[in-house]
Parts: structure tokens; sequence; C-alpha cells
């Protein structure tokens, strides 16, 4: 009996020293996430080893596993393309050449397919060493052409912004930041490129603020970077958190209940728009600023620091701003809700649903009374144009106007009157479509 107690005994007594030490090493991994120095040098590892099981995961379920190319996407079955164009539109977009293992940038013509020039950027000579992704993922995007016929590019989430002549030979090149989203030149014709700080061992360098508990927060800073375009050399740098904060708008940054939201990237820069005029409202020389995950947009002067607007309310999780007229821009909203963490579903009985997004919109924002309104709404439910992340579009002639709907790899020109193109960019022999990367638009060819 005694010896039968004193198991009992010994396997709670085991049972709890399992708890104790699993509550221990949650309590670290836990301390690790929010405050590295609780956890001292195993605050990395702890990190690491917590994180293993959705890596996993990611791993077994991705596309490269399943022999899909990061480059392509699956085509929507049910997709009738559309082509009533009468005059030409040129596209510029990167595909991966995995034969020759390089991007190929191409500029085609909507209207028939044909291609009118192109590019070639291989990994030689760029920078690979600071960024934790592949060469065929640091996909070229919104690259632009210059009169000479020579290229500005940015290799996606690495540290090259560099400019190619027409032969495809490279120019000049920077490797001071981790470029990402949208290059637009300004009025000057220098170019303005999101950024973020270089990335040491692939692992994202972090930008760190303690609150009066001493608890240190760290999450990704993002740059708004203004290059010559002829040299490659920087002429303005300055950080989305020092901006915000020097105009007393830190709420923007640290207001949230989770300061490590989205992946430790509460800010998330995808746009920089340069202002190339003069207007009631804005000044040449002034840019617009684009937050996705803020939902914010801010008119901001570099020449003194100041943000002379911010714009928000109409629009959930945006990309791509661009000026429209002396009084109004336009904005690509996403209008997609972003879900911090992955969790079940609750059961029906608990919630209510408020509100359904049906699609992605175009808005436009008027300056003169602070009001919103959307265009082509109809066509975009219509067509499903739905893109949770990227998206973009361009005004063209003829009240036309191009949109990107990113994620879904479909192109469109939409008017008032209905759809002009519909279009999805097919992979020769193969099931699959070429991933969409932020096209640029010409309607007569710079050179």
């Amino acid at each position: 009996m005694k010896s039968s107690i004193n198991k009992i005994v010994q396997r709670a007594s085991l049972v709890v020293v399992c708890l104790f030490a699993l509550s221990y090493f949650s309590n670290m991994v836990y301390n690790a996430a929010i405050d590295g120095r609780k956890s001292g040098l195993l605050a990395g590892y702890l990190t690491d080893f917590s994180q293993f099981p959705d890596l996993i995961t990611k791993t077994l379920t991705s596309d490269e596993l399943a022999g899909i190319p990061p480059t392509y996407t699956k085509a929507d079955s049910s997709f009738q393309e559309v082509n009533k164009l009468t005059y030409p539109v040129y596209a510029l977009n990167s595909f991966w050449d995995a034969a020759k293992e390089e991007w190929e940038i191409r500029l085609f013509n909507l209207k028939n397919d044909s291609t009118s020039f192109q590019w070639r950027l291989s990994q030689k000579n760029l920078d690979m060493s600071t960024t934790s992704w592949f060469f065929p993922n640091t996909s070229p995007r919104n690259c632009i052409i210059l009169p000479n016929k020579s290229l500005l590019v940015s290799a996606d989430e690495s540290a090259n912004l560099v400019r190619l002549d027409s032969n495809s030979h490279i120019l000049w090149s920077n490797h001071e930041f981790i470029y990402h989203h949208s290059l637009e030149l300004d009025a000057d014709s220098n170019v303005w490129v999101c950024g973020s700080a270089l990335n040491t061992n692939g692992k994202i360098t972090l930008q760190a603020v303690k609150n009066f508990e001493s608890i240190i927060f760290k999450y990704k800073e993002n740059y708004i970077i203004q290059i010559d375009s002829k040299t490659g050399k920087i002429l303005f740098q300055k950080g989305i958190t020092e901006i915000l904060r020097d105009n007393h708008y830190s709420n923007f940054v640290f207001g949230f209940s989770n300061p490590n939201a989205f992946a430790n990237d509460p800010i998330h820069l995808n746009d920089i728009q340069p202002v190339l005029t003069d207007s009631p409202y804005w000044k040449k020389g002034d840019v617009f600023i684009s937050i996705r995950h803020r939902s914010l947009v801010f008119l901001y002067r570099p020449s003194t620091n100041k943000i002379i607007r911010l714009i928000f309310g109409e629009f959930i999780n945006q990309h791509d701003v661009d000026v429209i007229s002396d009084s109004e821009i336009a904005i690509f909203n996403n209008n997609f809700i972003q879900r911090v963490k992955d969790k079940p579903d609750a059961p029906e009985d608990t919630f209510r649903i408020s509100n359904t997004m049906n699609s992605s919109e175009i808005v436009v924002y008027n300056f003169k009374d602070s009001t919103f309104k959307t265009l082509l709404k109809d066509h975009f439910i219509n067509e499903k144009i739905q893109t949770k992340t990227q998206g973009g579009f361009t005004f063209l002639k003829n009240n036309n106007i191009f949109v990107e709907s990113q994620n879904q790899g479909k192109l469109f020109i939409v008017n008032d009157s209905g759809v002009v193109l519909k279009k999805i960019l097919h992979v020769p022999s193969s099931p699959f479509i070429y991933q969409l990367n932020w096209i640029r638009i010409y309607e007569q060819l710079p050179y």
C-alpha cells in the first residue's frame, strides 16, 4: 500500500515538475518575444525555436515544394479575357527566366502582346548578402524607363537599386538600404524609393523603443529615400518614425494595443508619390506617403520636415497614391482586414458579421472639402477585383483606368461604360500564369 502511494506521489511530482518546466520555458519564450533582455543570450534561439513548427508547416504547404515557382500563380478557371483596346498601351513587368537564372524586364503592348524592348537583370554585381530572400524572389518591381532606354530597377527586398543601360549593363548601383515597393520620379528626375535598414545575417534590423516600465518593443523601421538618378547617390533620407514623432503623431506608431503587430512591421511604407507642380494645397517637392499597416496617407514637405495633412478614414490597408488634379488624389484601397495572428475562428454563434468587404476600390480624396468618393465601384464588385496586398492603378486617356489586381494575377482597363481589357499573363505550356510585379504603364514610350 505504502509503495503504491509513493508511486502516485512520484508520478504527481513528475507531472508538477514537467508543468513547471514547460511553464518556465513558455515564460522565457514570451519574454524573448516582447523583451529580449529578460532572456539574455537565449532570446534569439528561443524565438527561433518557438517558430519552428510554423516554419515546418509553411515549408510543407509552400508552392515551391509543390513545384510551383514563386513567380507563378494559379489561374482562375472562370476568368474570361476581353480586349477592346483601340490604341496601344505599354506595360512594363518583370519575368523570371529559370533557364538563364535571370530576370527579364519586358515592355510589351497590351493591345497585341508585341514586345517593344527588354532588359535583363542577373545576380552578377548585385549584393545578396544582406537579404534572406533568394534571387528568384527579389522581383524587380515598378521599374522606370528613362529617355535613353536606361532603366531604374529595384530588386525587391534586397540591397540593390541599380540603373541599367539599354544593353542591360549596370551604370550604377546603390546598396545602402533594403529597397522595396514603389519607385517614382520627381520633377527633377530624381527617384524616390521605399527602404528599410540593412539586414544582418539575414535578420531584419529592428528599431527599438522603451516604455516607462523599461519594456523594449522592437519593430521594423521604414525610410523615405531620394536618390540622384544620374549617379545613384542618396540626396535625402528620413525614417517614418522620426517624421511622425517630429510632427507630434507618435500615436500612429505606438498608439495601438499590440506594438509588435504585423510581424514587427507596424508601419509598412509602400508608396512615395512626389508632387510635380504647385497647387493651393501642396508644393512642388512635397511627397505623399502611404503607410499600409496604419491605413494612413499623409502629405509631407521634406524641405521643412512638416506633415501638411493626414488622410485616413475611407480606405483600409491601401497602396498606390496618385495626384490626379490640383485638389485631388486617388488611392488604391485594398479594402482588406488584416488578421494579426492566425487563430481558429470562433463558433458562429459567438459573433456577428458587421460588414463585408466585397472588393478592392479606387478612392478619391478631395482637399477642398476633405471628402471621399469611390470610382467604378460596381465594376470592381462585378469583376471581383480583390487583392489583399499590393495592387495599383493608372489613369489613362479616354477616361480609362488601368488596374492591377496583383494577388489574382489579373489586369484590367475599365471605364464608366464597362471593361475595355481583362487579361492574365500566360506561362507557355503551363496551367499557371505569371505573377504581376507592380506593372508600370505607358501610353507613349519615353524614348
